[in-house]
Formats: structure tokens, sequence, C-alpha cells
């Protein structure tokens, strides 16, 4: 299982967390991004030491992401009232967002880091052999894009401050039939979708740059299609819309926590030509004051004909519009706070948002049709579930930290994961077709309450310390939660070597965490007991039913071994019936008195008491096992570990693979091979041990 991590260290924002497909966890703090990665399984774990992935199991780097060249964040001077900003042009450019993209944008298929200052520079980072380089900065394209076309009424640098982002799934272009289909086809085509301070949506794509000079960009940004949502609403209905004041609050209401849902394809054919068209459609999410503005981006793909004179077989034109088929209007009293989170569940045709209010979560259950902009009644179902019973003052309830889709691996269902500020924990599974579940008690929260209680015990606090959830991160099926722990009833005062920031882990429904269950984490290690007894009865089998083949080079002793495993630790009738075989077999072939053992196999879970030093003579043994200490034989009361009648103990691994032919051997002790993870001698080590 994943042990908890524990990094000295202090997150600088909520919602500082991000994991990627590949494995590696990235933390904002402060002026460092904190990059962790796991290591590959050493020699000494293939032995099976531990089945834990342990918290020395990970690589800890970090780089400084607050210091800019005059070309990346020139000098701004001074702004008029409307155009400049204190906060931005002062700050320490400390990380305030980070997030991992999907794999394939780099090379050898690798994600990028996209990291969110406080200056408002969105900032793309690689690791280039030996550190992490920044290798685009995304308001470059803002500025080519709007440098010529800004309205005279709205400031030009609000509209290339960058208050948030999200990365959207990869957009897959349809093979067409190709032999070697290309990247585009295999992992997509990703695109990052910001908001600005003038509250424009605008999608980013990506490419590669052919120059190698130090100085140039490793990627080249192109902002490929932009919208604008205005006419916000204030706060509060009691200021008159049409006065100053409400004005001013309109001016000042940014698009914040974006989140991206999925791709939806349709198919088109152009009438006369062998070619067809594709048409994507992808909704983009964010808060605005109490509302809930949707933004679509539709990409219509024309597939080119062989021959055409086109480098790349496809064509690609983007329209960005907002979407307001989703008729989604919050009540005076909620206010959303964000963050915001999409929920697809593939084969429903149903799309669900959920977004973070002041002391509830908020759903809207779309169809996809609404999804791509096509009006229709009674398709969308809205629920409002209060996090907090306790307060009947709703201004005085938390709101949500981090919030996460996590899908579970046997039944495929979104769950989503959410923390709030104050280190309540809920989760929420969206099953259609019936009514909606209230949120229930997270799977980790359990885990954070003991390591809350150690922290108040440790400190004497009597009761009164509080844990903060900082962010959520979700990949395969597995949970991270980033926590910090706080005195409840004083002013903290903490110095920078007691900065503290704890990452737990866990599955989706609560389970423990096995390490086979995600391919960058798995180590060549025993796992949970139900997992290796079916294992291990699958490699049982595999040299039972050899030992009928004359041509497999399997030693007397290890079909004998096999069978008396398959005695003491196996229910399965079937592969009794198998060792039976085997060791009437055996007994016919040399010559050697089995009836006890035979016997046994009518009577699964039983003993084999060790053979007497008298009867293993030479005629003897090439069947049986004989202490190589003592002398003695060798009894089998487990399928782990077995004892001579001196005591001397032994791992089954040794007893089974002592005599077994060297070319068989070599397969055996070789690391399980992702191209053949069904074979059971890639796992033959690792489950008998």
């Amino acid at each position: 299982m994943l042990e908890t991590l524990e990094l000295q260290v202090f997150p600088s924002s909520y919602n500082c967390i991000s994991w990627s497909e590949d494995g590696e966890i990235a933390v904002a703090t402060g002026e460092y991004v904190q990059v962790l990665t796991p290591k590959p399984p050493s020699g000494r774990e293939a032995n099976g030491a531990s089945p834990h992935f342990l918290a020395n199991d990970w690589h800890r780097t970090r780089f400084r992401a607050n210091i800019f060249t005059i070309n990346e964040w020139p000098v701004m001077y001074p702004q008029p009232r409307d155009q400049f900003s204190v906060g931005a042009e002062q700050s320490m450019s400390t990380v305030v967002s980070v997030s991992w993209s999907p794999p394939g944008i780099v090379k050898h298929r690798r994600s990028v880091l996209a990291v969110l200052t406080t200056n408002q520079v969105l900032s793309i980072y690689a690791y280039a052999g030996t550190k992490w380089t920044r290798v685009a900065i995304v308001n470059k394209a803002l500025e080519s894009h709007f440098g010529e076309n800004v309205n005279p009424d709205t400031p030009k640098t609000r509209k290339t401050r960058i208050r948030s982002f999200t990365w959207t799934p990869p957009l897959i272009i349809p093979a067409q039939d190709q032999p070697h289909p290309g990247p585009e086809s295999r992992w997509g085509i990703p695109f990052l979708a910001i908001t600005t301070d003038a509250n424009d949506v605008a999608f980013v794509q990506f490419h590669t740059s052919s120059g190698q000079q130090a100085s140039s960009d490793i990627l080249q940004c192109e902002l490929v299609s932009v919208v604008s949502l205005h006419n916000a609403v204030s706060y509060d209905q009691k200021i008159q819309p049409a006065s100053l004041f409400a004005s001013a609050l309109r001016s000042e209401i940014k698009i914040l926590s974006l989140a991206s849902g999925p791709w939806l394809y349709q198919a088109h054919q152009i009438a006369g030509s062998g070619a067809g068209t594709w048409s994507a459609d992808l909704n983009v999410a964010g808060t605005q004051g109490p509302k809930l503005r949707v933004a679509k981006l539709r990409v219509v793909i024309e597939m080119q004909e062989a021959g055409s004179g086109n480098d790349r077989p496809y064509k690609l034109s983007f329209h960005a519009e907002e979407n307001n088929a989703v008729p989604f209007d919050p009540t005076d009293e909620l206010q959303l706070t964000g963050p915001v989170e999409y929920v697809h569940e593939i084969g429903t045709r149903r799309i669900s948002i959920a977004v973070g209010a002041v002391a509830a979560l908020v759903t809207v259950n779309l169809s996809e049709d609404l999804y791509r902009g096509q009006a229709a009644d009674g398709d969308v179902n809205s629920y409002i579930f209060p996090l907090s019973v306790d307060c009947t003052d709703p201004t005085g309830y938390e709101r949500i930290s981090g919030m996460t889709v996590a899908i579970q691996p046997e039944s495929k269902t979104p769950v989503l994961h959410l923390g709030t500020i104050e280190g309540h924990g809920a989760t929420k599974a969206f099953v259609y077709g019936g009514e909606a579940d209230e949120p229930s008690r997270a799977p980790w929260k359990d885990q954070i309450e003991d390591i809350r209680e150690r922290f108040d015990i440790d400190r004497d606090l009597g009761g009164l310390s509080v844990s903060r959830i900082r962010g959520l991160a979700s990949v395969q099926g597995i949970v991270a939660t980033a926590v910090t722990l706080h005195p409840g009833d004083m002013v903290e005062y903490r110095s920078s070597a007691e900065d503290r920031l704890i990452i737990l882990f866990s599955t989706s429904d609560g389970q423990l965490t096995q390490t086979e269950h995600v391919p960058f984490l798995r180590r060549n290690t025993t796992f949970s007991p139900e997992f290796l007894t079916k294992r291990r009865d699958v490699v049982l089998r595999y040299i039972l039913r050899s030992g009928k083949d004359a041509k497999q080079a399997l030693s007397s002793k290890v079909l004998y071994a096999a069978a008396c495993c398959a005695i003491v630790q196996s229910q399965c009738l079937d592969l009794l019936s198998n060792a039976r075989e085997v060791l009437e077999s055996l007994a016919s072939n040399h010559g050697v008195d089995l009836t006890d053992e035979i016997a046994k196999c009518s009577e699964p879970g039983s003993f084999i008491d060790a053979k007497p030093a008298e009867f293993l003579d030479a005629a003897n043994d090439n069947v049986f096992e004989r202490c190589e200490i003592c002398g003695s034989g060798i009894g089998w009361d487990s399928a782990q570990e077995a004892q001579c009648a001196s005591g001397h103990v032994f791992g089954m691994s040794i007893l089974m693979c002592r005599q077994t032919n060297h070319d068989i051997a070599d397969k055996m002790n070789s690391p399980m091979q992702s191209d053949s993870p069904g074979d059971p001698r890639t796992w033959y080590l690792q489950v008998l041990l």
C-alpha cells in the first residue's frame, strides 16, 4: 500500500496538489514547486522485502518558479487606475496553482507542468535532462492575439493577465484506417483553457518548436479561440443594479475555479467527397460571482484525402461561445465559491457539474444535448447538498477547499471526493437513473483524524487542534489528500523548520491502496492475502499441469513441493485433483510411498508431517526435501514457509526452485513483463516467498 508522506513544506494556496498519469506529484509551496517522482523497483525489493510503497520510495526535487527574465515578465511602470494592479505587480510571485497536462506534449510522451503565480503569469515547465526548465509562457500567446485587436474601452493589461486555468482532455483525431496512426490519433491533442482579468475564456494549443537555441522556448503557444463572458451580477441583490457601486462590483467579479468537461464527438459526411468530417464539443465551467458560467468550444475536424499536399491528414477549425443552454441560477442565499468539477460516466449520456458553495455542494445533471448547446426541456436536474447541519447561520459555514473525481476500478462509477477548509471530507457516487444520494463520509477522513489526534497529544492542545485540507488529486482510482495541522485555540506561530504538509493515499471505496493496481507504483513484492492466494493458485496449477508433460524440465522435487503447497493452502477442488494426479505419478515412477499425501488431497488445509531420517534414503532423495543443516526431513504446514524436524525454517521459494532447470529458473526470477502479465512464471518468486 502507499504510505503517508510528510513533507517539510507549507502549501501556498488551496488546491495545491496535482498528480500526473506518470505518477509524479506536484505541490505548490510558496516560491517553489515540490515534485515527487516514484522510484523504480530496486534489486533488493525484488526479493520480497515489503508490500508497502514506503515514504522514502519517492524522489524529491524542487524548483523555484518566481524568477523571471525581462523578456518573460517585463517591468510595468505606473498605469492608469483601471489597469494597474498593485497586488500582481508588487507580489513575490508565489505559486497559487499547479496542474499536470495529459501525456504526449513533449518528448517521450511526457507531461508538462503548468504553474500559475501571483503575478498572474502562467508558466509551462518540463524536465530537461537534469532539471526542471520553463519551456513556455502562456501570457505571450495572449499578447500576440490581443496586440492589435484590443477594444479601446478595455485595458490591454487585463486581457493579458491570467486568473485561472485548466487542462482539457486530449482531442483524439480519427485514424481513418491508417496503418500507422499518428500521435494525434493515439494520444490526442491537449488544450489549455484559461481565463483573464477581462473575463475572457481562451483556448491555447501547444506546438513543439523546431528551433533548438537556448533562448527559444521548446513549446510554442497558439491561441485558437476566445470568448468573452461579461454582464455578471453583483454579489448582493440589495444593491441597486444601476448604481455606481454595483457597476464597480460588477467590473471586479472574475471567473475563477475553471474546470473542463469531456469531448463529445459526432461524425459528418461531406457530399461528393470520400473524406468525412468530425465535430467535437467541449465545455469549460467556472464561477463568476454567484453564477455558474459555461463556455463551449467546438472543433471541426476535416479529414484530408491522400495526396492533397497537406503535411497533416486533417484540418482543424475552432469556434468558442458561451453555452447558454445550461439554465442554472442559484438562489439568493446560495453563494458559489468553487471549486468546479465535471463528472462523466461513459455510456450514460449524462454529464454532471459539481460546484462548491458556502456550506453546500451543488450538482447540475445535464444531458449530452445541453452539453452541446442544444436547449431541451426537462433535461436539467439541480441538487443542493448541505455540508453541515450543526450551524443555523449559512454565512458561518466553511467552504470547499478541494475536489477530485476518482473512478472505481470494478464498477467504473465516478466518485466525487471533496474536502473543506476545516478538515471535513465527503464523497458522492454519481449513479444516474435514480434519486440523488447524499454525500457520505470520506474514507480518508479516519486517517486525518488519527494524525490530528497524534498532533494534539504531542503538543498537549487538549483536543483543540484542527486539520485543514489543502487539496485533492486522483489518478487511476487512487486519491491523494494534502493536509496541514494547526492549533485551534491560539495564535499560531510557525517557523520554517516546523512547516509540515501531510499527503494521504486511499482508494475511491476506502480499501487499502495496493501497489499492483497502479502501473507506475508496481513493485516486485507480495500483496494482499486475497491477491496472494489467487495468484499462488495460478502458479501451482501451472506447475502441476506441467508435470504431465514430459517435455517440461521440472524436477520431481518441484512437483512434490507444488502438490504439498496445494494441499496445505488451497481450497480449489480442481487444483487438489491435479495435485493428486501428480503425487500418484511420482509414486508410480519413483517407487516411493506417498499414501499419506494422496489421502490428504481430499482434506484441504491438512498438514504434512516431516519424513523421518531413515526414510530419506538414496531412492527417495529425488522427491523429498532434506534439511541442509541437520539432514532431517521437512514438513509442510504453510504455503509461505516450511520447518524441518529440528526446527530450521525454509522459504517455499527455496524449496521449489532448488532443483529447477536453470533456463526456467531464469525466467521465473525475471521481473513481471508488461507484454505477458498473465504468465505465471514471471510471478513465481514474488508469490511463493
